[in-house]
C-alpha cells in the first residue's frame, strides 16, 4: 500500500502539494498527530483511572443490556484494528513504520478501551468521561483521515484498507452514542440527596445540559433552597477537611505560604484537571490569527486563481475554532470553579475547626468571622485564574515568536514595552499586599463590633450608649473605607499597567516596522499584538488579587497556627501508673476530705495572661458525688476557679488530676450564654430528646409556669443573647440545659445571681439541696455564687481572698468554728436541712408547653417580592445612584463612551493607513499616521484610568458611606422586637457580605459594564463595516442575546439572593460558638458543632457554586452566538469577497467581540446580582421600622427631669406587638396571620412615684420587673390605648424623644456594656468625652477600681471588658452612671448658679440587678455609693437582695406583670400573708 500521490506525503507537511486539491493534510502528519499522539496520550492517562476503578465499589446495578450493547460494538472495533494491523504489517511498504506503529497503538487503546468501558459502567455514577473525551476528539480526527485515505486509494489493498478504517469510524461514533448514556436509574441512592451534576457525562458538563432543570425551575417560580440541586458528595466540607487534615499534621509550622502548600496538597486533582482544557483553549485562540492570515490571503488573490475549497476550507475551519474556543472555555471554568469552592469549603471549615479549639482569651468573634467570610471570599476571586498565570506566560511568549516571523527584529519593541509594564507591576506587588492585609483588618474591627453590638443592643440602648456607638462604628467605617481607597488605587494602576501593552506596544511596533507593512502584515501583526497583549492585560490585572489571596492565606495560616486550647487535667489513673499523687497536706484553715476525690488541684497558678496569674497556690480537692461551692468577694478568681475545672484557663501551672477525663461536664456560665433558636432546642442541644428528662429538668429549673406564659410555649424563640427573656428566665434555661446533659460532674458559676429569693430557694432545692435532682443522681456538682445562705448545704466549701489564694475550706461545720475565718464573718446560721419546698413534684408539666401553635415569626414574603425576586427592583438602581453625586454618573458615562470610541476608531484608523500605503500616491506620511494613532491610544488609557478614579475612588467612597450609615441607622433604631426575632448571623450578613460587595463587587460590575458596553458598541460597528449584509444579522443578534440574559437573569438573580441568604445561618452558628466556646467544649458539643457547621457550610455552598457553574453556562451560550456570528462573516467574506482592509478590521474585533460580548452580559448580570446587596439593604431599611415615632416631637429642656415624679396610671405593654410596617410586607416579624391576643409583660400598672422616693421592684423571675425599666425608657411600647398615661414629670412618656430621654434617665442593665475592646478606659467611663481624667480618676477610686486601671497602664490605655470579672463590670457601669450624675450636676450649676431653681441635685436613676455578680460587702458598699451620689435623685431598682431593698422608701412587688403589692419594705416584711413578706422570709430564714 503506497497511498500516495503527492510528492510530499512523506513529510510533516503538513499540507499536501500537487494533488488532492492542495487541500489536504500529509499522511504522515496526519499518522503521527491524528493517530500516534492521541491515542499515546490515551493509554498513559487511562491506566492510573482503571487502577482507580478496580479499587472502587460497584454502585450499578442493572444497564445489562446497554452493557452487553458495549462489549460487542468494543470488540467488533478490536477486531477491526486488529485487522488494520495485520494488513499494515503484510501489504505496507512506503508508509510501513508509520502505519504499523499507528495501528498497533491505536488496537492497544482498542483494549484499554474494553477495559475502561466495563469499569465505568459497573463503578462510576456518570458516563466515563476521560473516554468520551478521546473517542470525540479522535472520531474528527478519523473523518479527515478517512477522506485522506479514500481520496489517496487506487489499488485494491488501498480500498480495503479505507473500508475498515471507515468501519472503524463509524463503529466508534456508535460507542460514543453507547458510552454518553446516563446510568441514573440504575443507582441505587436516593436522587433528591444527589446533584444532576453527579450523573453526567462530558457533553452533559461541557454544554452545562445538567444546569436547564434548574433554569426552568428559576424562569417559572420563585426559587427555594430546597429547589437548587444538593453539593456533589465530593464537595462536601467533611470530605475535604479530612484530607486537608492529614496534610495539615506533615507540615511543619510558621513556614512562608504553608497553608498555601497544603491545601494544594490537598486539592492536588480538582486543582491539575482545568489544565488540559486551559491548553486546549489556547491552542484554539492562537488559531486565530492564522485563520486571519489565511483570510486576507485568500480575499488578495483573484478569484480565478483561487479554489473555492480553500474557501468552504476557511469556513469549516471558522466553525472549528470558534466552537473549540467555546467548549474548551466552558469545560476550563467548569473544573476551575469546582476547585475553587472545594477550596471555599476546605478553609472555612478549618477556620471553624480552629475556632472550636482555639484558647478562651484568643476567641476573637471579628477575627474568625471575617476569615471564614470577607478572606475567604477573596482567595478565590484572587486564585479563580491561577491557571492564567503559565498559560498567559506561554502565550506572550508564543506569540512574540509569532510576531518576529512576521516583522522581524521590530517585535523588540513591544517587549520593551512589557519589561517596562513587568518592572512597574513588580514595583506595585510590594505594596499590594499590606494595604490588602492593612483594609482587611480595619473590615475585620468594623464587622466584629458591629457583630457585638448587635446582641448588646438592648443594653445599649438602656444606658444611653447607641449614640457613642453608633458614631464609633460609622467612623469604623469611614476609616475602613480609606484604607480601603490606598489598596484600589493599586488596583487602578495595576490596571492602567494591564492595558498599556495593548495600547503602547502597537504604537511602538507600527513605528519601529513602518517601511514593511502592507494590509495582511498590518493586520496578522495586530492580531498577534492582541494576543500579546490581552494575556499580560490580564496578568497584570490579576496580580494584585493573586497577592491579596496570599495575603488572606498567611492571615488564615497565622489564625491556624494559633496555640490550641490544651485540657492541662491528667486522668487520676494514668497518674497513679506514673507516679503516687502525694495527699496535699493540711494547715489549720483546711478540712480536706483525702477520699473519693473527683479532682485534685496541688500547686495551681493560673490566669488569662502570660505573667498575670488570677490563683495563686490553689490546693483543692473537690469530693465525688457531693456539692462543692466557692465563694469569695468580686475579682477573687471564682469564675477562673470554674474555667480550671473545666481545663480551659489559659495560663496553668500545677497539677490537675480527676478520676477519669469527662467527655461531657454540665456548665452554666456566669453570662448566661444562648443561641438564637427555641427553648427546647437550647436546653437539649445536640443530645437526643428524651421526653420523660427534659420534663425533669424544666420542671427542676422551675420553668413549667414560664413557658406556659411564653405565646408558643418552649417553641418560643428567645432571639439574639436570648433578648426575649428575662435575666432569671435566661439563668434558668442555662440550669436545665446543664441538668439535661448525661453528666456526673457540673459546674455552676455564680448562675443563682439573676433569681429572685423566692425562685432561687426553689431551684436550689430542686437541684442542689440534699434531697434534689443532682443528689439523687448522685453528681458531682461545684457551684460558685454569693448567696451565701445556702453555705450549710455544701459538703464542701472553698473560701477564695482577694489575692486569688484559698483562704480557708472545707464542712461548713469546721469552717464556722474558726472565728477568724471568712465563712464565720458571714454571719451564716446553720439551719434545718429538710427542704419545705421539696415537696415539688416533678410531674408532667401542662400541656401548654409546646403545643400551641402560632402563626410563624417571620412571615412569608409578598407576591410583590416574589415577583422581585424573579424579575428585580428597578428602584434599586435609583435607589443606589440617588446615593451617588449626579457628576459621578456624568463621568462614568462620559469616560466609559470616551474609551469605548477610541478603542474601537484605533481599528478604523488602521484601515485608513493600511488603504493608504497601499496605494500608489499615499494622501500623507507614516508618521502622520503613527501620531494620530498615538494620541487615540493614548485617549483610551486616560479615559480608562478617569472612569476608575471616579468609580472605584469616588463612588465606592460616598456610597458606601451613606449606604452604610443608613443600615447602621436602622440597625440602631429597631425595636427590640426586631432583635428578638431575627439571627445576629442575618443582620451581620448585611454589615459583612453585603457591604464587601458594595465596596467592591458592585462598582467592579459597573465600571466593567459602562466599559464593556460602550467598547461593544464600537465593535459591532467595525464588523458591520466589512459587509452590509452582516448589519441584517444584528437585529437577530440583540433579540437572542435580550433572551439569553432575560432567561439567565430570572435564575441568577434569585440564586444570588438565596447565596446571601444561605451565609446568615453559618454565620449566626460561627457567632454562636465562639460566644459560648466553653459551653460547647464541656458539654462535649465540638465535633457535634464541627458537624453542624459544615451542614451549614454545604448549605451555603450550593447556591454559591451554582451560581458560579450558570455564569459559566452564560459564558458559554454567548461564546456559541460569537461563533454564529464568526461563521456568517466568513461565509460573507468568502463568497461575496468583502473588501479587504474592512475585512482584516472586522475579524481582529471579531478575535475579542466573544470575550467583550461574553464579559458585558457577564459583568452586567454581575451587577444584577451584586445590585441584591443593595436591595437587601434597602429592603431592610423600608420594612424594619423605626422605633422612633412622628409623634414624639418633645424635647424637654437640658435641666429634665429635675425632680424625677413618674405617675403611670393603668398602663400595659407587650413584647409581641407588630413592628414592621404591615403596609410593605410583613417580613422581619409581626402577627401576619394570627390574631392571637399578644402575652402582657406589663398588665393595667398603677404606680406614683414622688421626686426624690427611692423605689424597689422585687418579684419572680418573668414578673415584670425589668419590663418596668424597659416601658420607662420606652423600649417596650404600651398598648396604644394606655400610651397615654404615663408622665414623667408632668410631660407625657409617648410624647418625649426617646433618645433624649435615654440621655437624660440615667440606666445601669442587668448585663454590663462596653466600648469596643481597645477602646480607653476613660472613654468607656465617659463616652460623650464631658469629664476630665481626674474625674474620672476619682470615680474610680470611689468605686474601688482604680488600681486595677492603673495595673492595666491607666485611663488612656485599651481595655478588654474580657480582662473584668463579672462584679468588676458591675462596679465600672456603677462608675459610669456616677459619673454621669456628677457632670449633670456641674452642667447645671454652670447654668443656674449654685442657688438657681435648677441647680438642685434631681434626677431618674433606674438600676436593674446592678449588684446580683457581687459579694455581699461589695453589694454594701455600692448601697453606699448610690445612696451618696444619687441623693435627690429618683430611684427605681429591680433587686433579688432584699437586704439592699429594705433601705428604700417603697417596695413594688409583681407577679405575671401585675403590681400585687407596694409599700414601704420594713411594713411589707411584716405584713402576714404578704407576697414581699414571702420573699423577705426565703432570703433570710435562718
Amino acid at each position: 500500500m503506497e497511498f500516495s500521490g503527492c510528492v510530499n506525503d512523506e513529510s510533516i507537511g503538513p499540507a499536501v502539494e500537487g494533488c488532492r486539491g492542495d487541500f489536504d493534510f500529509t499522511i504522515k502528519f496526519e499518522r503521527i498527530c491524528f493517530l500516534l499522539i492521541p491515542t499515546a496520550i490515551f493509554i498513559t492517562i487511562c491506566l492510573p483511572r482503571i487502577f482507580y476503578l478496580s479499587r472502587q465499589p460497584i454502585i450499578v446495578y442493572g444497564g445489562r443490556i446497554l452493557q452487553i450493547a458495549k462489549v460487542l460494538v468494543i470488540a467488533a472495533y478490536s477486531l477491526i484494528q486488529l485487522a488494520l494491523l495485520v494488513l499494515s504489517i503484510i501489504k505496507s511498504r512506503k508508509f510501513e513504520a508509520f502505519l504499523i506503529s499507528s495501528s498497533a497503538t491505536t488496537l492497544a487503546s482498542a483494549w484499554c478501551i474494553s477495559v475502561l468501558s466495563y469499569l465505568e459502567h459497573s463503578r462510576s455514577p456518570r458516563p466515563a468521561i476521560l473516554l468520551n473525551a478521546y473517542l470525540f476528539i479522535t472520531i474528527l480526527l478519523d473523518i479527515t483521515q478517512t477522506r485522506t485515505l479514500w481520496l489517496a486509494s487506487t489499488s485494491v489493498d488501498e480500498i480495503t484498507f479505507s473500508r475498515l478504517f471507515t468501519a472503524a469510524t463509524v463503529l466508534k461514533a456508535l460507542l460514543i452514542i453507547l458510552e454518553s448514556q446516563h446510568k441514573t436509574r440504575w443507582l441505587r441512592w436516593d436522587i433528591r440527596e444527589h446533584s444532576p451534576e453527579e450523573t453526567s457525562g462530558l457533553y452533559s458538563i461541557g454544554a452545562f445540559v445538567w444546569l436547564n432543570r434548574l433554569f426552568m425551575r428559576g424562569y417559572t417560580r420563585v426559587l427555594s433552597l430546597d429547589d437548587l440541586y444538593p453539593l456533589d458528595q465530593t464537595m462536601a466540607s467533611n470530605v475535604l477537611q479530612a484530607k486537608l487534615s492529614i496534610f495539615m499534621n506533615e507540615e511543619p509550622p510558621n513556614r512562608k505560604h504553608g497553608l498555601a502548600r497544603v491545601t494544594a496538597k490537598a486539592l492536588v486533582v480538582p486543582l491539575l484537571l482545568p489544565v488540559g482544557p486551559r491548553i486546549a483553549l489556547g491552542a484554539f485562540q492562537f488559531c486565530q490569527p492564522l485563520l486571519l492570515n489565511s483570510l486576507l490571503r485568500y480575499l488578495q488573490t483573484p478569484p480565478e486563481n483561487s479554489s473555492r475549497n480553500n474557501g468552504y476550507g476557511l469556513i469549516g475551519a471558522t466553525a472549528l475554532i470558534y466552537t473549540g474556543i467555546a467548549t474548551s472555555g466552558a469545560i476550563y471554568w467548569y473544573l476551575q470553579e469546582r476547585a475553587m469552592y472545594m477550596m471555599r469549603g476546605v478553609l472555612a471549615s478549618a477556620v471553624y475547626r480552629k475556632t472550636v479549639q482555639a484558647k478562651l482569651s484568643a476567641a476573637d468573634d471579628s477575627a474568625a468571622l471575617t476569615l471564614m467570610s470577607a478572606d475567604v471570599e477573596r482567595i478565590i476571586q484572587g486564585l479563580r485564574s491561577i491557571h492564567e498565570l503559565w498559560a498567559n506566560t506561554v502565550e506572550v511568549a508564543l506569540a512574540s515568536w509569532l510576531l518576529s516571523r512576521l516583522i522581524g527584529a521590530s517585535f523588540v519593541a513591544p517587549l520593551i514595552v512589557v519589561v517596562c509594564c513587568v518592572f512597574l507591576s513588580t514595583l506595585l506587588a510590594k505594596v499590594t499586599g499590606p494595604r490588602q492585609k492593612a483594609w482587611m483588618e480595619k473590615t475585620q474591627k468594623r464587622v466584629g463590633l458591629t457583630s457585638n453590638i448587635i446582641g448588646q443592643m438592648k443594653h445599649l440602648k438602656i444606658s444611653g450608649l447607641v449614640g457613642p456607638v453608633e458614631e464609633l462604628i460609622q467612623q469604623m467605617r469611614v476609616d475602613e473605607l480609606k484604607t480601603g481607597a490606598r489598596f484600589r488605587m493599586v488596583i487602578i494602576w495595576s490596571v492602567i499597567i494591564g492595558y498599556s501593552p495593548l495600547c503602547i506596544s502597537p504604537v511602538m511596533t507600527f513605528a519601529f516596522a513602518g517601511r514593511t507593512l502592507d494590509v495582511t502584515t498590518i493586520f496578522t501583526a495586530m492580531s498577534y499584538l492582541l494576543l500579546l497583549a490581552n494575556p499580560l492585560a490580564v496578568l497584570f490585572q490579576m496580580i494584585p488579587g493573586f497577592n491579596a489571596s496570599f495575603t488572606c492565606l498567611a492571615r488564615i495560616q497565622v489564625f491556624l497556627e494559633k496555640d490550641s486550647q490544651v485540657d492541662f487535667r491528667t486522668s487520676a489513673q494514668v497518674r497513679l501508673r506514673e507516679s503516687t499523687f502525694p495527699p496535699p497536706s493540711r494547715d489549720d484553715k483546711e478540712n480536706i476530705p483525702l477520699h473519693g476525690s473527683a479532682m485534685q488541684i496541688s500547686g495551681g497558678n493560673f490566669g488569662w495572661e502570660q505573667d498575670k496569674t488570677t490563683l495563686h497556690d490553689i490546693k483543692l480537692n473537690i469530693p465525688t458525688s457531693r456539692l462543692t461551692v466557692v465563694i469569695g468577694p468580686v475579682a477573687s478568681g471564682k469564675s477562673t476557679l470554674c474555667k480550671v475545672i473545666l481545663g480551659e484557663a489559659p495560663f496553668a501551672q500545677g497539677e490537675v488530676t480527676i478520676t477519669s477525663l469527662l467527655d461531657k461536664v454540665g456548665f452554666c456560665d456566669q453570662t448566661p450564654y444562648l443561641s438564637n433558636t427555641t427553648i427546647r432546642q437550647n436546653i437539649i442541644g445536640f443530645s437526643a430528646f428524651d421526653e420523660a428528662r427534659y420534663h425533669e429538668v424544666i420542671n427542676a429549673s422551675m420553668l413549667v409556669s414560664d413557658l406556659a406564659g411564653l405565646p408558643q410555649g418552649d417553641q418560643t424563640n428567645v432571639g439574639s443573647e436570648g433578648i426575649t427573656l428575662s435575666g432569671g428566665q435566661k439563668s434558668r434555661v442555662c440550669i436545665a440545659r446543664a441538668l439535661y446533659v448525661d453528666s456526673s460532674f457540673l459546674v455552676f458559676d455564680d448562675i443563682l445571681s439573676g433569681l429572685d429569693a423566692d425562685t432561687e430557694e426553689h431551684v436550689f432545692n430542686n437541684v442542689f439541696s440534699p434531697t434534689g435532682l443532682l443528689r439523687r443522681r448522685n453528681a458531682t456538682v461545684v457551684l460558685c455564687t454569693h448567696s451565701v445562705r445556702h453555705l450549710p448545704y455544701a459538703d464542701h466549701i472553698v473560701a477564695l481572698g482577694a489575692d486569688g489564694r484559698i483562704t480557708e475550706q472545707g464542712t461548713f461545720q469546721f469552717l464556722t468554728t474558726d472565728q477568724m475565718g471568712y465563712v464565720h464573718s458571714l454571719g451564716v446560721k446553720e439551719h434545718g436541712k429538710t427542704n419545705s419546698c421539696n415537696d415539688n413534684s416533678f410531674t408532667k408539666p401542662s400541656p401548654v408547653v409546646g403545643t400551641q401553635t402560632f402563626a410563624s415569626e417571620t412571615a412569608v414574603s409578598s407576591p410583590t417580592s416574589n415577583q422581585d425576586r424573579i424579575l428585580g427592583d428597578g428602584t434599586v438602581y435609583r435607589h443606589y445612584f440617588s446615593r451617588v453625586k449626579k457628576w459621578n454618573i456624568a463621568g462614568i458615562a462620559f469616560f466609559s463612551l470616551g474609551g469605548g470610541f477610541f478603542i474601537n476608531f484605533n481599528i478604523i484608523w488602521l484601515k485608513f493607513w493600511s488603504e493608504d500605503i497601499a496605494s500608489i500616491h499615499p494622501k500623507h506620511s507614516t508618521p502622520f499616521y503613527i501620531g494620530f494613532y498615538a494620541l487615540f491610544q493614548a485617549s483610551t488609557l486616560g479615559c480608562l484610568f478617569a472612569i476608575c478614579i471616579v468609580v472605584l475612588l469616588v463612588t465606592i467612597k460616598v456610597s458606601g458611606t451613606k449606604i452604610h450609615k443608613e443600615a447602621l441607622a436602622t440597625v440602631i433604631n429597631a425595636p427590640l422586637k426586631f432583635f428578638a426575632t431575627t439571627d445576629t448571623g442575618v443582620v451581620t450578613n448585611l454589615f459583612s457580605q453585603d457591604m464587601t460587595l458594595i465596596d467592591w463587587s458592585l462598582p467592579l460590575a459597573l465600571l466593567n459594564t459602562s466599559i464593556t458596553l460602550a467598547s461593544c458598541i464600537g465593535v459591532a460597528a467595525v464588523i458591520a463595516t466589512s459587509s452590509p449584509y452582516l448589519i441584517i444579522t444584528y437585529p437577530f443578534l440583540v433579540a437572542i442575546l435580550w433572551g439569553i440574559q432575560k432567561f439567565y437573569l430570572r435564575t441568577s438573580r434569585q440564586i444570588r439572593l438565596l447565596d446571601l441568604e444561605a451565609k446568615s445561618p453559618l454565620y449566626t452558628h460561627f457567632i454562636d460558638t465562639m460566644k459560648g466556646l466553653a459551653t460547647f467544649r464541656a458539654f462535649g458539643w465540638s465535633q457535634d458543632g464541627i458537624a453542624f457547621n459544615n451542614s451549614l457550610l454545604d448549605t451555603s455552598q450550593r447556591p454559591a457554586y451554582l451560581l458560579a457553574m450558570i455564569q459559566q453556562w452564560l459564558g458559554f451560550t454567548l461564546q456559541l452566538v460569537v461563533a454564529g456570528l464568526a461563521l456568517v462573516f466568513v461565509t460573507l467574506a468568502t463568497q461575496l469577497r468583502s473588501n479587504t482592509a474592512f475585512t482584516g478590521a472586522s475579524l481582529i474585533t471579531i478575535m475579542t467581540f466573544g470575550d467583550q460580548l461574553s464579559h458585558l452580559v457577564e459583568q452586567y448580570t454581575k451587577l444584577e446580582t451584586s445590585i441584591g446587596a443593595v436591595s437587601r439593604l434597602k429592603t431592610f431599611s423600608d420594612k424594619v421600622v423605626s422605633e422612633k415615632l412622628d409623634t414624639e416631637d418633645v424635647v424637654p429642656p437640658r435641666e429634665w427631669p429635675l425632680k424625677g415624679s413618674i405617675e403611670i396610671n393603668g398602663a400595659s405593654a407587650s413584647y409581641n406587638d407588630v413592628d414592621i410596617d404591615p403596609t410593605k410586607g410583613l417580613s422581619e416579624g409581626g402577627d401576619s396571620g394570627s390574631r392571637i391576643t399578644p402575652h402582657l409583660a406589663i398588665s393595667n400598672m398603677t404606680l406614683s412615684i414622688a421626686p426624690g422616693e427611692k423605689v424597689a421592684i422585687c418579684g419572680s423571675s418573668g414578673s415584670g420587673k425589668s419590663s418596668t425599666i424597659l416601658l420607662l425608657l420606652k423600649l417596650l411600647k404600651p398598648l396604644p390605648s394606655t400610651a397615654q398615661n404615663i408622665t414623667i414629670d408632668s410631660i407625657p412618656l409617648h410624647k418625649i424623644d426617646r433618645q433624649i430621654l435615654r440621655q437624660r434617665i440615667i440606666a445601669v442593665p442587668q448585663d454590663p456594656v462596653f466600648l469596643p475592646d481597645g477602646t480607653s478606659f476613660q472613654a468607656n467611663l465617659d463616652p460623650y468625652a464631658t469629664s476630665t481624667e481626674t474625674d474620672c480618676q476619682e470615680i474610680l477610686e470611689t468605686v474601688g477600681q482604680w488600681s486595677f486601671v492603673v495595673d492595666r497602664g491607666g485611663l488612656t490605655a485599651g481595655m478588654s471588658s474580657e480582662t473584668l470579672s463579672a462584679g468588676q463590670k458591675q462596679l465600672f457601669s456603677l462608675a459610669r452612671a456616677v459619673l454621669r450624675a456628677r457632670i449633670r450636676a456641674r452642667q447645671r450649676v454652670a447654668q443656674f448658679g449654685e442657688k438657681g431653681p435648677g441647680a438642685t441635685n434631681g434626677g431618674i436613676l433606674l438600676l436593674d440587678e446592678v449588684s446580683s455578680s457581687v459579694d455581699q460587702e461589695t453589694d454594701r458598699a455600692m448601697q453606699r455609693i448610690i445612696r451618696k451620689e444619687f441623693e435627690g435623685y429618683t430611684i427605681v431598682m429591680v433587686s433579688h437582695r432584699l437586704e439592699m431593698v429594705m433601705g428604700f422608701d417603697t417596695v413594688v412587688v409583681m407577679e405575671k406583670g401585675e403590681v400585687v403589692e407596694t409599700g414601704p419594705p420594713k411594713e411589707l416584711s411584716l405584713r402576714g400573708g404578704g407576697r414581699f413578706r414571702e420573699l423577705w422570709l426565703v432570703g433570710n430564714k435562718e
